[in-house]
Protein backbone atom coordinates (compact mmCIF):
# COMPACT_ATOMS: atom_id res chain seq x y z
CA UNK A 1 0.00 0.00 0.00
CA UNK A 2 0.90 3.60 -0.51
CA UNK A 3 0.96 6.13 2.25
CA UNK A 4 2.29 9.53 1.94
CA UNK A 5 5.29 11.60 3.75
CA UNK A 6 4.93 13.62 6.58
CA UNK A 7 0.76 14.10 4.98
CA UNK A 8 2.12 15.18 1.89
CA UNK A 9 0.13 13.21 -0.97
CA UNK A 10 2.72 14.60 -3.75
CA UNK A 11 5.44 12.67 -1.67
CA UNK A 12 3.87 9.13 -1.50
CA UNK A 13 6.07 5.93 -0.91
CA UNK A 14 5.18 2.74 -1.27
CA UNK A 15 4.94 -0.06 1.71
CA UNK A 16 5.30 -3.72 1.86
CA UNK A 17 4.98 -5.28 5.02
CA UNK A 18 6.19 -9.20 5.56
CA UNK A 19 4.17 -11.91 7.47
CA UNK A 20 6.51 -10.96 10.35
CA UNK A 21 5.66 -7.75 11.03
CA UNK A 22 8.75 -6.37 9.66
CA UNK A 23 8.31 -3.45 6.49
CA UNK A 24 10.14 -1.47 3.97
CA UNK A 25 9.73 1.41 1.81
CA UNK A 26 10.36 1.59 -1.88
CA UNK A 27 9.08 1.55 -5.31
CA UNK A 28 5.86 -0.26 -7.08
CA UNK A 29 5.35 -0.26 -10.74
CA UNK A 30 1.80 -2.71 -10.63
CA UNK A 31 4.20 -5.80 -11.15
CA UNK A 32 7.59 -5.69 -9.09
CA UNK A 33 8.40 -4.29 -5.53
CA UNK A 34 11.50 -2.60 -5.32
CA UNK A 35 13.02 -2.28 -1.84
CA UNK A 36 14.67 1.01 -1.10
CA UNK A 37 15.33 0.30 2.82
CA UNK A 38 16.32 -2.30 5.45
CA UNK A 39 13.26 -3.80 6.71
CA UNK A 40 12.40 -1.93 10.48
CA UNK A 41 9.56 -3.19 12.95
CA UNK A 42 6.27 -2.14 12.75
CA UNK A 43 5.88 -3.70 16.74
CA UNK A 44 8.89 -4.85 18.74
CA UNK A 45 6.30 -6.56 21.07
CA UNK A 46 6.77 -10.56 21.81
CA UNK A 47 3.39 -11.19 19.96
CA UNK A 48 2.99 -9.40 16.65
CA UNK A 49 2.72 -11.12 13.28
CA UNK A 50 0.46 -11.45 10.33
CA UNK A 51 -0.75 -8.68 9.93
CA UNK A 52 -3.93 -6.64 7.92
CA UNK A 53 -4.08 -3.34 7.03
CA UNK A 54 -7.03 -1.93 5.00
CA UNK A 55 -7.99 1.74 3.73
CA UNK A 56 -10.47 3.45 5.65
CA UNK A 57 -12.54 4.38 2.56
CA UNK A 58 -15.98 4.48 4.04
CA UNK A 59 -15.63 7.50 5.89
CA UNK A 60 -13.51 9.09 2.82
CA UNK A 61 -10.70 10.25 5.54
CA UNK A 62 -7.88 7.42 3.64
CA UNK A 63 -6.28 6.94 6.79
CA UNK A 64 -4.51 2.81 6.68
CA UNK A 65 -5.66 0.98 9.35
CA UNK A 66 -3.82 -1.74 11.11
CA UNK A 67 -4.53 -4.75 13.00
CA UNK A 68 -2.15 -7.43 14.20
CA UNK A 69 -2.76 -11.00 15.06
CA UNK A 70 -1.34 -11.58 18.87
CA UNK A 71 0.54 -14.88 18.55
CA UNK A 72 1.28 -16.62 20.86
CA UNK A 73 -1.95 -15.43 23.02
CA UNK A 74 -4.04 -18.27 25.01
CA UNK A 75 -6.91 -17.92 27.07
CA UNK A 76 -7.44 -21.23 29.49
CA UNK A 77 -11.01 -21.78 29.93
CA UNK A 78 -12.30 -19.97 27.41
CA UNK A 79 -14.11 -21.02 23.82
CA UNK A 80 -11.45 -18.89 22.13
CA UNK A 81 -8.09 -18.93 20.74
CA UNK A 82 -5.63 -15.81 20.49
CA UNK A 83 -6.67 -12.74 19.82
CA UNK A 84 -6.07 -9.02 17.64
CA UNK A 85 -4.18 -6.02 18.58
CA UNK A 86 -6.42 -2.82 18.88
CA UNK A 87 -6.73 -1.01 15.65
CA UNK A 88 -4.01 1.38 14.77
CA UNK A 89 -3.20 4.19 12.57
CA UNK A 90 -0.12 3.95 10.36
CA UNK A 91 1.27 7.35 9.19
CA UNK A 92 5.14 7.59 7.32
CA UNK A 93 7.01 10.35 9.03
CA UNK A 94 10.41 12.04 8.77
CA UNK A 95 13.00 11.27 11.32
CA UNK A 96 16.79 11.80 11.95
CA UNK A 97 17.48 8.45 10.29
CA UNK A 98 14.87 8.90 7.53
CA UNK A 99 10.97 7.64 6.93
CA UNK A 100 9.81 5.80 9.55
CA UNK A 101 6.04 4.14 10.00
CA UNK A 102 4.50 5.49 12.94
CA UNK A 103 1.64 3.85 15.08
CA UNK A 104 -0.91 5.06 17.62
CA UNK A 105 -4.55 3.75 18.27
CA UNK A 106 -7.39 4.86 16.09
CA UNK A 107 -9.21 7.99 18.00
CA UNK A 108 -12.33 6.20 17.86
CA UNK A 109 -11.17 4.16 21.05
CA UNK A 110 -12.19 7.65 22.90
CA UNK A 111 -15.54 6.57 22.64
CA UNK A 112 -15.07 3.92 25.44
CA UNK A 113 -13.89 6.49 27.42
CA UNK A 114 -15.10 6.35 30.66
CA UNK A 115 -14.14 8.40 33.75
CA UNK A 116 -11.02 9.75 34.08
CA UNK A 117 -8.80 11.44 36.57
CA UNK A 118 -5.65 13.99 35.44
CA UNK A 119 -2.47 14.43 36.67
CA UNK A 120 -0.14 17.50 36.00
CA UNK A 121 3.80 18.57 37.22
CA UNK A 122 4.13 15.89 39.10
CA UNK A 123 8.18 15.74 39.94
CA UNK A 124 8.31 11.77 41.51
CA UNK A 125 11.51 11.09 43.41
CA UNK A 126 13.61 8.51 43.67
CA UNK A 127 11.60 5.87 44.81
CA UNK A 128 8.33 7.56 44.92
CA UNK A 129 4.87 5.76 43.89
CA UNK A 130 2.21 7.69 41.89
CA UNK A 131 -1.21 5.67 42.52
CA UNK A 132 -3.26 6.08 39.38
CA UNK A 133 -6.20 3.39 39.95
CA UNK A 134 -6.64 0.69 42.71
CA UNK A 135 -8.88 -1.60 40.69
CA UNK A 136 -10.58 -2.20 37.41
CA UNK A 137 -9.68 -4.11 34.49
CA UNK A 138 -9.66 -2.04 31.39
CA UNK A 139 -7.64 1.68 30.80
CA UNK A 140 -6.49 3.89 28.12
CA UNK A 141 -3.69 5.78 29.58
CA UNK A 142 -1.98 8.99 28.01
CA UNK A 143 1.41 10.60 29.62
CA UNK A 144 3.92 13.23 28.69
CA UNK A 145 6.94 12.44 30.79
CA UNK A 146 10.56 14.08 31.23
CA UNK A 147 13.21 10.73 31.96
CA UNK A 148 16.43 12.34 33.26
CA UNK A 149 19.67 9.71 31.69
CA UNK A 150 19.97 7.00 34.63
CA UNK A 151 16.53 7.35 35.99
CA UNK A 152 13.37 4.70 34.72
CA UNK A 153 9.85 4.86 34.58
CA UNK A 154 7.91 1.83 35.71
CA UNK A 155 4.30 1.80 35.29
CA UNK A 156 2.66 -1.11 36.79
CA UNK A 157 0.23 -2.28 34.93
CA UNK A 158 -2.12 -4.73 37.24
CA UNK A 159 1.03 -6.11 38.01
CA UNK A 160 2.81 -6.61 34.99
CA UNK A 161 5.74 -4.05 34.35
CA UNK A 162 6.31 -1.18 31.32
CA UNK A 163 9.70 -0.09 32.13
CA UNK A 164 10.42 3.30 30.28
CA UNK A 165 14.02 5.55 30.17
CA UNK A 166 15.48 8.41 28.25
CA UNK A 167 15.13 6.59 24.99
CA UNK A 168 14.49 2.77 25.74
CA UNK A 169 11.04 0.95 26.46
CA UNK A 170 11.14 -2.57 27.30
CA UNK A 171 7.45 -4.48 28.10
CA UNK A 172 7.63 -8.40 27.94
CA UNK A 173 11.63 -8.17 25.81
CA UNK A 174 14.31 -6.83 26.27
CA UNK A 175 14.56 -2.56 26.18
CA UNK A 176 13.93 -1.25 22.67
CA UNK A 177 16.17 1.88 21.72
CA UNK A 178 14.02 4.77 20.54
CA UNK A 179 15.71 7.48 18.31
CA UNK A 180 14.37 10.22 19.99
CA UNK A 181 13.78 10.80 23.96
CA UNK A 182 10.88 9.70 24.87
CA UNK A 183 8.16 12.36 25.89
CA UNK A 184 4.95 10.93 25.34
CA UNK A 185 3.04 7.51 26.26
CA UNK A 186 0.25 6.35 25.18
CA UNK A 187 -0.86 2.50 26.79
CA UNK A 188 -4.02 0.23 26.37
CA UNK A 189 -4.53 -2.16 28.26
CA UNK A 190 -7.18 -4.75 28.18
CA UNK A 191 -8.03 -8.15 30.17
CA UNK A 192 -5.39 -10.08 28.02
CA UNK A 193 -2.81 -7.27 26.11
CA UNK A 194 -0.92 -4.75 26.76
CA UNK A 195 -0.11 -1.85 24.03
CA UNK A 196 2.24 1.00 24.63
CA UNK A 197 3.19 3.97 22.42
CA UNK A 198 5.93 6.02 22.63
CA UNK A 199 6.06 9.61 20.71
CA UNK A 200 3.45 9.22 18.61
CA UNK A 201 3.98 5.99 17.80
CA UNK A 202 7.47 5.99 17.30
CA UNK A 203 7.89 2.80 18.62
CA UNK A 204 5.16 0.85 19.72
CA UNK A 205 4.99 -2.69 21.60
CA UNK A 206 2.15 -5.35 21.78
CA UNK A 207 1.95 -7.91 24.43
CA UNK A 208 -0.28 -10.81 25.67
CA UNK A 209 -0.92 -10.90 29.24
CA UNK A 210 -3.25 -11.80 31.43
CA UNK A 211 -3.01 -9.82 34.53
CA UNK A 212 -3.27 -11.14 37.81
CA UNK A 213 -3.72 -8.01 40.14
CA UNK A 214 -5.56 -4.86 40.10
CA UNK A 215 -5.03 -1.28 40.06
CA UNK A 216 -2.14 0.96 38.11
CA UNK A 217 0.66 3.23 39.79
CA UNK A 218 3.64 4.78 38.83
CA UNK A 219 7.26 4.58 40.29
CA UNK A 220 10.61 6.54 39.51
CA UNK A 221 14.19 4.89 40.29
CA UNK A 222 17.36 6.26 39.70
CA UNK A 223 16.47 9.75 40.01
CA UNK A 224 13.78 11.85 39.95
CA UNK A 225 10.69 11.94 36.94
CA UNK A 226 8.57 14.43 35.66
CA UNK A 227 5.11 13.34 34.64
CA UNK A 228 3.95 16.69 32.70
CA UNK A 229 0.95 15.51 32.65
CA UNK A 230 -1.19 11.79 32.60
CA UNK A 231 -4.59 11.30 32.43
CA UNK A 232 -6.24 7.60 33.10
CA UNK A 233 -9.31 6.90 31.44
CA UNK A 234 -11.20 3.51 32.42
CA UNK A 235 -12.89 1.98 29.30
CA UNK A 236 -16.12 0.29 28.81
Amino acid sequence: FELPLDGNRRKMKWVLIQGSGKYSLGSFDGTEFKEETPRYSCDVGPNFYATQTWANTDTGDGRRIQTAWMRGSAFPGMPFSQQITFPCELTLRTTPKGPRIFREPIHEITHLHERHDTWTNRTLKDNEVLPLEPSGELFHIRAEVRIPEGATLTFNLRGVPLILTTNTIASGTDPTHVATEIKTVEILVDRGSIEAFVNRGEVSSSRFVIPNESGLSLKAEGGPVTIQSLTRYKLK
